[in-house]
């Protein structure tokens, strides 16, 4: 499988309102490295406000990281002119994401407008194509958004990506506002796609149980750092790091139907560290001064990577 997208110790920090006149400067992306490769779904998991809403914006250049370098095909982000038809993302609520005052039909043509010299009829074949490709009609092309249902919406919203035939989609919670019956038709039509288009996806979840379903890899985020990354079947079945094991011990028994993960196990706001310890060292049952003093650095373990000083 030949590599398509690489981050390379990207760091991204915010300034915030501190008092009524001070600023304070927060950190949300810690030197986050990882691949993609072509065809392939890396699934990104975290708990709220660990950076993965962050880092989307960081992949799909909405902002820029304040250090690190992103790469496409091995081309830097800054040298590829056609990035953002190459790069594509679908949202939580696409009922917010969509234009509500515009048909299907102008919603997919408006980006073949700012991005391709067609003609209408190359517009219309490559519309209705493209709705096909999700489950839609051709008539459903002149319905506005509000007269779709969630999970039809979220079609549109992938069609709206779909249209400018990107090498890689960023879906960033894109099937958690949806019943579980929904949801699982929108994951198969995602893993469909994957199948047919060689589409890479970059899926950002905070439900675990949607992970084993649908992805290659996982990349485990916590307060802006990545903890573990490998395959699916190595990081779920035998996860290296505390934190890791510590979301999968928190994933229901038989009996609820989804595995969140929320703010019971810490946030952000939980994090107490400095630049030069473990992020997740007051969290843990195995730190000691080692974690306090030092960032521990990313180990190969079996293939896969583990931020631990305790893993292997």
């Amino acid at each position: 499988m030949s590599e398509l997208l690489e981050a390379r110790s990207i760091s991204k920090a915010y300034q915030i309102k501190s008092g009524l006149l001070g600023t304070a400067v927060t950190s949300v992306l810690h030197d986050i490295s990882f691949k993609l490769g072509s065809g392939q779904i890396l699934a990104v998991v975290g708990e709220s406000g660990s950076g993965k809403s962050t880092l989307a914006r960081q992949v799909v250049m909405l902002e820029q990281p304040d250090s690190g370098e992103m790469f496409l095909e091995g081309i830097p982000y800054a040298s590829c002119s056609d990035l953002h038809q190459r790069i594509r993302m679908i949202f939580q609520n696409p009922i917010a994401s969509l234009n509500p005052r515009k048909r299907v039909y102008q919603l997919l043509e408006e980006p073949l407008i700012n991005y391709k010299n067609l003609s209408r009829s190359e517009r219309d074949d490559i519309i209705y194509q493209t709705l096909e490709q999700v489950g839609l009609d051709r008539d459903q092309s002149q319905l506005y958004p509000h007269m779709f249902s969630g999970g039809q919406r979220q079609r549109v919203a992938i069609s709206r990506a779909l249209v400018l035939q990107p090498r890689v989609i960023v879906a960033d919670e894109a099937v958690s506002a949806l019943d579980v019956s929904v949801q699982a038709q929108i994951l198969n039509l995602m893993m469909d796609l994957r199948d047919e288009l060689g589409t890479s996806w970059f899926f950002i979840t905070h439900d675990i149980s949607v992970v084993n379903v649908i992805a290659d890899r996982v990349m485990v985020l916590y307060a802006g750092r990545v903890m573990e990354t490998g395959s699916v079947k190595q990081v779920l079945e035998t996860p290296a790091h505390p934190y890791t094991q510590k979301l999968l011990r928190s994933v229901p028994v038989a009996g609820n139907t989804r595995a969140l993960i929320n703010g019971d196990l810490s946030t952000a706001g939980d994090v107490i560290t400095s630049a030069s310890s473990c992020v997740y060292w007051n969290k843990c049952p195995l730190a000691d001064s080692r974690c306090v003093e030092s960032v521990p650095p990313m180990i190969n373990l079996d293939n896969r990577l583990v931020a631990c000083f305790k893993a292997g």
